[in-house]
């Protein structure tokens, strides 16, 4: 990054666009047909390429690799710790609990890749990609094992009881459910095959890889611009005391954790902002869409999100100037 841009400057675009999404669906523009397309275009086709090109191009051992994941392991593994210690005193429901978990530890890949790229240019983007190719599969397999255990509302093939209710089958049942969702999960499918390809030495044919890389050009205007038109304010005027732990938890504590975990493993300078930054995004999108499907708090999962992202245009700049 460049010393002689302030680290808020750099990130002014970003949020930025962010905003200029909010203000185009709240104007109409271009349709309300539109942004739900858009993000399924983002979703399904723009970020896959990215994080397929990138993950099956990049010179895993330039960036410590190894390190990175254990670091990323560790520090997820006990930000998952600290979650847990507040089940036995949880009062609110179950399915509450799933978006609270979604909502402390999972994070924005749009606003991740982009900031990451205004942060550190290409190199950084490259970085990232490498860090998602380990947060996106791990994070993922955490949270929907987590709704499918925990959502009373999530059901089986073999089970037609609510989940909660010991009935034969619902082991297997679950497993078979949270295997499911994994597999089908675009970005999890391009960050394990990017990395497969890199990892056997075939990488990618020219052609392919500059077909990707026109794709992934569009991958982040287009994925901001769906996190500000996804802002839900109504739902955030209910926030009240599990969106201000959870914005605690995800903004400034589990970044703190990474950190931690960086330092501990000697990552980098570059790797150990990468990650950190990744650690101290807000929540993502993609976490109100797995609640909706699996039978979570979809309502307070929408309010986190939208408290978390405009929160994050303060504590970002904040978390990245401290590790700095």
């Amino acid at each position: 990054m460049n010393m002689n841009i302030s680290i808020p400057m750099a990130l002014l675009p970003v949020f930025a666009v962010i905003i200029a999404g909010y203000g185009l669906r709240s104007f109409g523009f271009p349709g309300e047909t539109f942004w739900p397309h858009a993000e399924r275009l983002t979703y399904f086709v723009l970020f896959p390429a990215l994080l397929l090109q990138k993950t099956a191009t990049a010179p895993l051992n330039s960036y410590g690799y190894l390190l990175m994941a254990a670091a990323i392991f560790v520090a997820v593994a006990a930000m998952t710790a600290l979650l847990f210690l507040a089940l036995p005193w949880w009062s609110l429901g179950k399915d509450t609990y799933t978006s609270f978990f979604q909502g402390s530890i999972r994070f924005n890949t749009y606003v991740g890749l982009a900031a990451a790229f205004a942060l550190f240019g290409n190199e950084g983007l490259t970085v990232a990609s490498i860090a998602m190719s380990v947060l996106i599969p791990l994070l993922n397999v955490i949270c929907v094992s987590i709704l499918v255990v925990f959502c009373k509302s999530a059901r089986t093939p073999h089970v037609h009881s609510r989940c909660g209710h010991d009935t034969p089958g619902v082991d297997m049942g679950r497993w078979r459910t949270i295997a499911s969702e994994i597999m089908r999960n675009p970005l999890v499918l391009a960050c394990v095959g990017g990395s497969l390809l890199n990892a056997s030495g075939t990488g990618l044919h020219q052609s392919i890889n500059d077909i990707l890389t026109i794709f992934s050009r569009a991958a982040l205007p287009l994925g901001l611009l769906s996190v500000g038109a996804g802002l839900n304010f109504t739902a955030a005027q209910k926030s009240g005391p599990v969106v201000t732990a959870s914005c605690v938890l995800k903004l400034m504590i589990f970044p703190l954790i990474m950190w931690m975990t960086c330092r501990m493993f000697g990552l980098a300078p570059l790797a150990t902002s990468i990650t950190v930054l990744f650690a101290a995004l807000p929540g993502s999108p993609a976490a109100y869409i797995l609640s909706r499907q699996l039978g979570g708090d979809s309502v307070l999962m929408a309010s986190i999100i939208t408290v978390q992202t405009p929160l994050s245009m303060v504590t970002i700049p904040m978390v990245m100037a401290f590790i700095r």
